[in-house]
């Protein structure tokens, strides 16, 4: 069994090194040999070269099979192709790679979240940015929203349009799922940016506590690219976030209700207020 093994290993070993011989390789007939080739399958059986292009399944493609398998949680196939070869590519060179993360949560409750401190995509932030290398954190549009007018930013309401059945609903989210710090009922999302690992087996300068220059070569396994690990972590932290959110505002209801109306009837502030009053009346008589 060990034996077998060992050999896996070596002919896994070997078809790694012809397949970055010929990615990198500048003859025309290496690049047309592995554009050819099927580098990649996904779970339907559908086989892809380095590129991310479709090209037909071998017939033995089952000998090509390797169990040494990381998902990429890319829901793309062809990127997720473009991303393997570039991992790949960057682990042969003893370097790492970071990238970006995105993150929808849907049929988030409205209500949710502070117009100050505590607004739901501050409190999202806080906890992303708390997640080991990651550098960066966007809300809705983010940074491409930077660049937009105004009058197409703006979130426009419409009745009765909703799938859900919700009174009202906005024709587009560029917000985020929030409104002033508070959920409006739409998707709330947004992305992450996950730095490269700093731990590298190329050789780098640094300096001892007292000055000296030194070279550091980092030993051992380390993953060229963490990004892969990153999304049950960032779905961790949403969901800790949003439940926490939740649970504020019910106490601030005052029951088990997280919403005072689910909008898909017309909310009337007073009829509900005099409900609440004429129920408080109740318990204290």
């Amino acid at each position: 069994m060990v034996a077998r093994k060992k050999a896996q290993i070596a002919l896994e070993n070997e078809s790694e090194e012809k397949f970055l011989a010929e990615l990198n390789s500048s003859a025309k007939a290496d690049k047309d040999s592995l554009a050819k080739a099927a580098s990649y399958q996904d779970h339907k059986g559908v086989c892809y070269n380095f590129d991310g292009l479709v090209v037909p399944t071998p017939k033995d493609v089952d000998k090509w099979l390797t169990d040494e398998l990381l998902p990429l949680r890319c829901p793309h196939p062809p990127t997720a192709c473009k991303m393997a070869t570039l991992i790949r590519q960057v682990k042969s060179e003893q370097d790492s790679i970071g990238g970006t993360v995105a993150c929808v949560c849907r049929n988030v409750p409205p209500a949710l979240g502070e117009p100050v401190f505590d607004r739901l995509e501050a409190m999202m932030a806080h906890a992303m940015l708390s997640l080991p290398a990651t550098k960066g954190f966007e809300f809705g549009s983010g940074f491409a929203g930077t660049v937009m007018r105004g009058s197409a930013h703006n979130d426009m309401f419409q009745g009765g349009q909703s799938k859900e059945g919700a009174a009202i609903s906005a024709k587009t989210n560029y917000a985020g799922g929030t409104l002033g710090g508070i959920s409006s009922g739409s998707d709330v999302y947004f992305r992450v940016a996950v730095k490269p690992v700093s731990t590298i087996g190329r050789a780098q300068s640094t300096a001892t506590f007292d000055g000296k220059e030194v070279v550091l070569e980092a030993k051992g396994r380390h993953d060229p690219c963490v990004l892969p690990r990153t999304p049950p972590l960032v779905e961790g932290m949403a969901a800790l976030v949003l439940a926490d959110a939740a649970l504020l505002q019910r106490t601030r209801l005052g029951g088990s209700n997280t919403m005072v109306s689910d909008a898909r009837s017309d909310f009337v502030p007073d009829a509900e207020g005099a409900s609440r009053g004429a129920s408080k009346r109740q318990r204290s008589a």
